[in-house]
């Protein structure tokens, strides 16, 4: 028997699917050679669960004779906590057994979502500024270990960052410990494991790596370099600084991404979810609105500070958004279709690396 109530009342029901945002800032992507004894045929960026799954595609991740993307999966999932899974990328050779340059694998490597960092293992420090400069154009980030006392990388990019991982002034690169050739993958991968904008690269504790006991001049250059290190202090061992090569610190630029990401999806799903956007105050409100609720969720993870009082009670507030009224918008614009002059401004959080105490004891 049919509903007959479809002849009095019709009711159509349609389902709004938001998009669903495949952009991630939480994994880091091991880039390096093949393994020597392949288990299968292994995908352009594959993604493992665990290190077991890593040595099941045929890596060694262990003893003088391993793979070092084996090994660098080794590291990363020796942190605590542990990444939940860590991309790599093969780097192919031709037919005549040439190498194509990891640059060329950064291009397939964008077909994958779901990975942020890149991280180089056992690939040539003469690489890495081809790397850097690739990274500079994308929503992605670039570390890298070197043994020596300078960067080998410029101080021109924001989105890399070294980390030294000598032992001591003296060490030569042949000397230094396999592990520390793996340095900038223990701490992508610790510091990776806390949302973006809850964290500072600075005073991560590493595991599976060697601290170093540099001397302070050593120290000093690096961190005025705006390069990065891993040293003892009161008997912990800390990851120091955590700056881009162009000085920024590491997480404002992760931060910075996840906001530009995130509003951007907020704003997109608004035409989505919606039949019209109209071009006027209330529709313009609409998108004041998502732009709002994307910064509150920055304030949330602590991208951006919150609101604040000065000494004399005035409000500071974390951000201010403002957007153009309709009626002072030409018809030409209108005609457009083009929402311009909606803007925001916000103080970033940052975070607290060192502190000054004064004080007196006085009778």
């Amino acid at each position: 028997m049919g509903n007959n109530l479809n002849d009095i009342v019709t009711v159509d029901i349609s389902i709004n699917t938001p998009a669903i945002d495949s952009a991630s800032f939480d994994n880091l992507l091991i880039v390096g050679l093949p393994p020597l004894e392949p288990k299968g045929e292994l995908p352009d960026v594959g993604a493992y669960g665990d290190l077991s799954e890593v040595v099941g595609a045929g890596y060694s991740a262990v003893g003088n004779d391993a793979d070092p993307v084996g090994v660098a999966a080794r590291i990363a999932f020796s942190q605590n906590p542990k990444p939940s899974k860590v991309y790599i990328a093969a780097i192919k050779e031709s037919e005549t057994d040439v190498l194509e340059p990891p640059v060329d694998t950064l291009e397939r490597a964008l077909g994958t979502d779901g990975w942020y960092v890149i991280c180089p293992a056992g690939i040539d420090d003469s690489e890495y500024e081809a790397m850097a400069e690739w990274t500079e154009a994308q929503n992605k980030m670039l570390a890298y270990t070197f043994l020596s006392k300078e960067d080998p990388v410029g101080s021109v990019y924001y989105r890399s960052h070294g980390w030294c991982g000598l032992e001591t002034d003296e060490q030569e690169a042949a000397e230094a410990p396999q592990a520390n050739s793996y340095l900038h993958v223990a701490v992508a991968a610790k510091a990776l494991s806390h949302p973006a904008g809850s964290e500072t690269w600075a005073f991560r504790q590493l595991a599976a790596v060697y601290p170093s006991e540099l001397s302070g001049t050593l120290k000093k250059a690096l961190a005025e370099g705006h390069s990065n290190y891993f040293a003892k202090y009161s008997g912990r061992s800390i990851s120091m600084n955590g700056q881009v090569r162009a000085g920024e610190w590491i997480d404002i630029i992760r931060g910075r991404d996840w906001l530009q990401n995130d509003m951007q999806l907020r704003l997109f799903n608004l035409f989505l979810m919606n039949p019209k956007i109209p071009y006027t105050n209330g529709g313009i409100a609409l998108v004041q609105n998502e732009m709002i609720a994307s910064l509150k969720s920055a304030q949330a993870r602590r991208i951006i500070a919150e609101d604040e009082y000065g000494d004399g009670g005035e409000l500071i507030p974390g951000f201010t958004v403002s957007v153009p009224n309709s009626a002072d918008i030409t018809a030409t614009e209108k005609a457009s279709r083009v929402l311009k002059g909606c803007r925001f401004s916000a103080r970033p959080a940052g975070a607290i690396h060192a502190v000054s105490v004064s004080g007196a004891l006085t009778y």
